[in-house]
């Protein structure tokens, strides 16, 4: 897979709870699209499709530069992807080409995306059509320069009020400007005041009066409200007039229409608003997306329950809330469940565990994190307020610790899989003065189900780790006999995370004759189930035909018949040998069926012992040599199977590289246990068994002369 394909599926996987990141991001009104450093777009949005008219699919892999821009702006545009590359944002105007050719006018807000080591990974881009909003700035602009004009032709409304006659004089231009025809005015100023807009009038009767008292000149603007009811903005500037001796007679002034400014005004108030609140926006969501990467690294750095517990508290704080708990019921029917807490302050979070020995769990509390798990319903204190509180008919010790925690605002989760309820989530805010918003809501509940999917995750791996193990126990022997003469050791070495039963075994028993042992090992191909029947089918066959005195060639050949009848289709490698101690030494007799043959350390020397044999389960008439090694006291036989050796390159091991690394194990060796644990080093070194993608069963026969103990 390419890593644009890469980028792309990661695009749509499901995240917890059911919501996906993809789903979040066609869910924005912007365009989002994401490319890779060279330009290369990875992700295209749906509102991208309904912006350019390309679908998805039509420009992954392309040029960003060539599927958006205009040819004579193709330069710049990759300057500016050169730009971004390097790790710098870029916003502002561009015009782009739709996928009909026309051209959009758009608003871009172009950000890199870097990883730990400040290397440009990813580059983000989020666009808006602007094209209408841009011909409603240029009107808004061309509006306010006609009026200006309008002003400066004369376009002024005048007056002059005679409190001594108490006569007001308006002209034409003011009467309309009130929304009267001429000569409507009564030229009374009781009149003027009834048209004042009830809200202003008395600012504006207190600045005239001012104005009177103090002799001075004045401005207002206030709203007047038309006989058709309609509001109109006024800004008027006027002065006191004066008689001889320097009383005030009246006022004299003129008045301007300023609707359109004022309207104007209040748009680019609310512009500027929505501005800021798209931006608050945007940075809530970006730091939202940012946590939830952050919970997923913690997750996918758990690998028990009690590793995601720790985790995921320890990153919601401070990034959601200044306390975090989470509350996880185990597997045992009635149990109390288990608590991680984490908070800012490391001498509270001892407090709150000290606060769980004196309030133990109440699982019918009427409040909290019992209520969430018990009614797996969300619980939401947006401001916990002292009514709050007394609503939970608190005791007195519980009223202290509550004002010792300094809770402000709540959100308390459950965490849900398949319907069932597995524990828990809880975030307070307490001494910050932010309050939860139903946002803060949205994203808890979606990280309460990535973190429940991964509980329900690690919990079923465990228990398949567990079922594999104790099957796996059952298709091998719970004890090995003592066999005079001989110290034996075995291994069982499952593959990667051992959650499926794996093929190999070995065995060791007594045969019917007195003196005389056999000795299995065997690899049944495949793993689970099929495998694990098969093995039983082995162990049980090797061990009838054994113990019915057929010779090591004999039980191959009827291990061969029951494979076959078996039905199952499959096959598998099998040494059997048998150990005569009734003589004055040890003989080994060994067959083989398709499996590699034993090593023999002697001497400090290792050579592999017996002939090859063809595989059990292929062949009716399999083809079975039997060879006779006698050993010495000191000698070591390594019976393993193909998992040691049989590896990718550069790690897999001929048989003379592990003839030599048995020679190497049991040089100057001690026990058998010794050497099991040198070659088991020594295979680690070569490749880590939970990297290994097969079983390794190993069998060590070392002898010693009889009646002594193994040294």
């Amino acid at each position: 897979m390419s890593d644009v394909e890469g980028s792309v599926a990661q695009s749509h996987v499901v995240t917890r709870g059911g919501l996906t990141d993809r789903a979040v991001i066609d869910a924005l009104t912007r365009a989002i699209v994401v490319t890779d450093p060279a330009g290369r777009i990875v992700l295209w949005s749906s509102a991208a499709r309904q912006l350019y008219g390309w679908s998805e699919d039509e420009v992954l892999g392309r040029s960003v530069v060539e599927v958006l821009s205009p040819p004579d702006e193709e330069p710049l545009n990759h300057e500016h992807l050169a730009f971004v590359a390097a790790g710098n944002s870029l916003s502002g105007d561009r015009t782009v080409v739709a996928r009909d050719g026309a051209p959009v006018r758009i608003v871009t807000f172009t950000r890199p995306v870097v990883d730990d080591d400040g290397a440009t990974i990813a580059i983000v881009g989020a666009s808006e059509d602007v094209t209408e909003l841009r011909i409603e700035e240029r009107r808004t602009r061309e509006l306010a320069e006609h009026f200006s004009l309008a002003l400066e032709a004369g376009g002024l409304g005048t007056w002059r009020w005679d409190m001594v006659t108490g006569e007001t004089i308006w002209d034409e231009r003011l009467e309309a400007l009130f929304g009267l025809s001429p000569g409507e005015f009564d030229r009374t100023f009781d009149m003027y005041v009834s048209l004042l807009h009830p809200e202003d009038r008395h600012d504006v009767l207190g600045t005239v009066h001012h104005a009177i008292s103090s002799r001075s000149t004045y401005r207002v603007e206030h709203r007047v409200v038309w006989p058709d009811g309609s509001i109109h903005w006024l800004a008027g500037a006027g002065a006191a007039t004066l008689d001889e001796q320097g009383n005030a007679t009246g006022t004299v002034g003129c008045v301007a229409d300023v609707t359109e400014q004022q309207l104007q005004r209040q748009e680019r108030q609310r512009v500027a608003f929505l501005a800021v609140e798209a931006a608050e926006r945007e940075r809530l969501q970006r730091e939202r997306l940012e946590f939830l990467a952050a919970i997923n690294e913690a997750l996918n750095a758990s690998l028990t329950v009690d590793d995601i517990m720790r985790n995921v508290t320890t990153c919601a704080v401070p990034r959601l809330g200044d306390w975090c708990s989470i509350h996880v019921l185990t597997e045992r029917t009635g149990s109390d469940p288990a608590v991680t807490v984490a908070h800012m302050d490391p001498e509270m979070v001892a407090y709150a565990y000290e606060l769980q020995q004196r309030f133990p769990y109440d699982r019918d509390a009427p409040a909290g994190v019992a209520l969430v798990i018990r009614t797996g319903e969300t619980a939401f204190y947006p401001d916990i307020t002292a009514e709050t509180l007394t609503a939970l008919d608190a005791s007195d010790e519980e009223q202290a610790v509550i004002d010792r925690l300094a809770l402000r605002s709540a959100i308390a989760v459950p965490l849900v899989k398949h319907g069932r309820i597995l524990g828990a989530m809880q975030f307070v805010m307490s001494s910050s003065s932010r309050r939860y918003t139903s946002d803060d809501v949205a994203l808890a509940q979606t990280v309460a189900g990535r973190i429940a999917s991964s509980l329900e995750n690690v919990r079923l791996h465990e228990r398949e780790r567990t079922i594999a193990h104790t099957l796996q126990r059952s298709l091998l022997p719970e004890s090995l006999p003592e066999v005079p003469g001989v110290e034996i050791a075995v291994r069982y070495w499952p593959a990667g995370e051992a959650t499926e039963v794996g093929g190999d075994f070995y065995d060791v028993f007594e045969l019917d004759t007195a003196g005389k042992w056999a000795f299995v090992i065997g690899d049944v191909c495949g793993t689970g189930p099929t495998a694990a029947s098969l093995t039983g089918l082995a162990r049980h066959s090797i061990r009838d035909s054994a113990w019915h005195g057929d010779s090591p060639a004999e039980v191959l050949r009827s291990l061969n018949r029951a494979v076959l009848r078996s039905g199952t289709g499959s096959f598998l490698t099998a040494m059997y040998a048998t150990l005569d101690a009734t003589a004055d030494h040890l003989v080994l007799t060994v067959a083989c069926g398709g499996h590699p043959l034993p090593i023999l350390a002697s001497g400090g020397h290792a050579t592999s012992i017996g002939s090859p044999g063809t595989l059990l389960g292929v062949l009716p008439e399999g083809t079975f040599h039997t060879s006779e090694t006698a050993l010495t006291p000191g000698d070591v036989v390594v019976l393993f199977t193909d998992g040691a050796t049989d590896l990718p390159a550069p790690h897999a091991l001929d048989p003379e590289q592990f003839r030599a690394l048995v020679a190497h194990a049991t040089a100057d060796a001690g026990t058998a246990d010794d050497i099991a644990d040198r070659i088991h080093t020594t295979l680690g070194q070569i490749l880590p068994f939970e990297l290994r993608d097969d079983d390794i069963a190993l069998l060590v026969v070392r002898t010693h002369e009889p009646g002594q103990p193994p040294r």
